[in-house]
Parts: C-alpha cells; sequence; structure tokens
C-alpha cells in the first residue's frame, strides 16, 4: 500500500494537500490512528513521512469544516510516533501553539500540548515516550526549531523549564518537569541570561492569568530570590509583569512577586520610570482589578508615596 501510494503522489505531490468534501486532506487522514496500518505505528509513521516529504506544505492546511483542524493536530490526537510530530515541526514549528477549538463551542482553544499530553497520558502518564514528544513541542514554541544541530554547543543548551514557562503547558507536565530538571529553575540561560521566571512572567497571557497564578507559585515556592533577578534590561519579574503583562494582584501572581520580593515595590522600572503600584494604577483604566492590584501594592509598601515628593 505504501509503495501504490507513493507512485501515485510522485506523479502529483499536489494530490496530497487537496481536500475532500469533508475539507480533509489526505495527509489528515494518513495521521489519523489506526486508519491504514491498525496498531502498526511503525509502518503508519512511514506513510506520514513518505507524504510529508512530497508535500510539505500540507502539514500547515487546516479543515475548513468542524474544528479547524491541521494534520498536526489530528497528529497529536492520534498520539502518532515522535518521528512523526518531530517531522512535522521541522518543516512548520509554529504549530506546536496554533490553537485548536474543541467540538464544544463553550469550551476553551486549546493547544496542541494539551491534546497531546489528554491522548498520550491518558493511558501512560510516566511513559519516556510521552514526555519525549511534549519536549517537542515545547522546544518549537520557545526556541523556534526541533533541529538538534542548532543545540550542539554549551551556550544553546535546551532549557524546557524556560522553554515550558514560554508556553501554555497542561499543569501536571509543568509540575513534572520542575521535578526532573529541578536544578534549571536556578540557572540563567544563554545568551540573555534569563531565569524561567523571566520567561514565565514576560509570555504572561491576560486571559490565562489563574495559570500563570500557578506558574509563578510553583518556580517561587523553589527560588523565591528570583524575584530580585532583573532581566537584560535592568527591569524585575515584577516590573515586567505590571507594565507588559497587565497581571493582576488577586489571580495573576504578582501577589506572590511581591511576597518573594517586597523590596521591588521600591524600585522604578528603569524602562517606563513608573514604580509598581502607578504602573498598576496606569492599567487600571482598563480593568478594575488593576484598581484593585493598585490598592494591594499601596497597602504593602505605604511609605512609597514618599518617593514621589
Amino acid at each position: 500500500l505504501l509503495l501504490a501510494i507513493q507512485a501515485i503522489v510522485q506523479q502529483d505531490p499536489t494530490l496530497i494537500g487537496q481536500p475532500n468534501q469533508a475539507t480533509c486532506t489526505p495527509l489528515h487522514y494518513a495521521a489519523e490512528k489506526r486508519l491504514v496500518w491498525g496498531n502498526h505505528y511503525y509502518r503508519s509513521g512511514e506513510l506520514v513521512l513518505m507524504l510529508l516529504r512530497e508535500y510539505p506544505q500540507a502539514v500547515s492546511i487546516r479543515t475548513k469544516t468542524g474544528t479547524g483542524k491541521t494534520p498536526f493536530h489530528v497528529a497529536c490526537e492520534a498520539n502518532a510516533d515522535a518521528r512523526v510530530l518531530k517531522a512535522m515541526l521541522l518543516i512548520h514549528p509554529g504549530l506546536a501553539t496554533e490553537p485548536f477549538v474543541k467540538r464544544d463551542v463553550y469550551s476553551l482553544a486549546e493547544n496542541p500540548l494539551q491534546i497531546l499530553w489528554g491522548h498520550s497520558s491518558m493511558n501512560h502518564p510516566n511513559n519516556t515516550q510521552t514526555h519525549e514528544k511534549m519536549a517537542l513541542l515545547v522546544r518549537a514554541a520557545h526556541y523556534g526549531t526541533v533541529d538538534d544541530a542548532c543545540h550542539d554547543d554549551h551556550h544553546s543548551k535546551i532549557r524546557l523549564v524556560s522553554a515550558a514557562c514560554s508556553v501554555r503547558c497542561p499543569q501536571a507536565y509543568f509540575l513534572h518537569l520542575l521535578q526532573e530538571y529541578r536544578q534549571e529553575i536556578f540557572e540563567l540561560d544563554e545568551p540573555r541570561q534569563l531565569l524561567p521566571l523571566h520567561y514565565a512572567v514576560s509570555n504572561a497571557s491576560v486571559d490565562s492569568q489563574p495559570y500563570t497564578q500557578f506558574v509563578l507559585e510553583s518556580l517561587l515556592e523553589v527560588y523565591p530570590d528570583a524575584a530580585a533577578v532583573p532581566n537584560e534590561e535592568g527591569r524585575l519579574p515584577l516590573h515586567v509583569a505590571l507594565m507588559d503583562s497587565k497581571l493582576t494582584w488577586h489571580k495573576g501572581g504578582i501577589q506572590e512577586l511581591v511576597y518573594a520580593y517586597p523590596s521591588a515595590l521600591m524600585v522604578p522600572d528603569p524602562v517606563h520610570h513608573l514604580l509598581p503600584f502607578l504602573a498598576s494604577a496606569y492599567n487600571a483604566l482598563e480593568s478594575m482589578l488593576h484598581l484593585s492590584t493598585t490598592y494591594e501594592l499601596l497597602r504593602a509598601a505605604p511609605d512609597v508615596m514618599e518617593r514621589l515628593w
């Protein structure tokens, strides 16, 4: 069967990207588990790899009906072989974070990390292959590549904890990384000299503040002094969290950052030249949560008002 399909697509590789009435391409079907090869994952993977070689553009084609899946989404749902996922990410690393809308219209959008974890961890949560696949997606999201040649020297060491802080991961997987690579929480990466905490605050989303709070709390529980380490611009994590990511006190991790390093409340942001409570007040025009945050910041350091006179 593999040879027959190969003979057809070599005549016209664009067939791989042509959708049927359901707007699914041949690559969508090939990526789906057990459709062609039953439980023979190796042979199924060979088919997908052949299609990718012949027409790599097909990996990014979304269905126009239903949930708008790419073949990569289908492969994650099918708990595809690591070779297949890596081949797809080598073509288009951005697929690692492309949202996927679940069938239930009331559900939140998921990224492929959550899809893969949900389908691969149900039966084998501690499986080495599961963590290998998850690491591929995290690397693609953070580094923009899964090419091993890009990490051959010491200065480009893969740091999975920092990478995981750059994208929304399943909480169980994030905690696994903290346990497995605990030392990375204390290490500055190259060449930017940033801690995982810096990546967590700079990549935080206003739409997922409870998740951000979970990440910051988990990191600071292990290394609270990280809150006192400035980034390459001289800005503390609190500065970035307030001004850039617009996080809040009660459900965004600001409280955790302040408790870890209270002195940050007296330090102006070297880029915006605002004290933390003023940075929060600036954002209060957009949300009452920022007004509440401003109040809490002033309560935590009432003496900061003297800096204004």
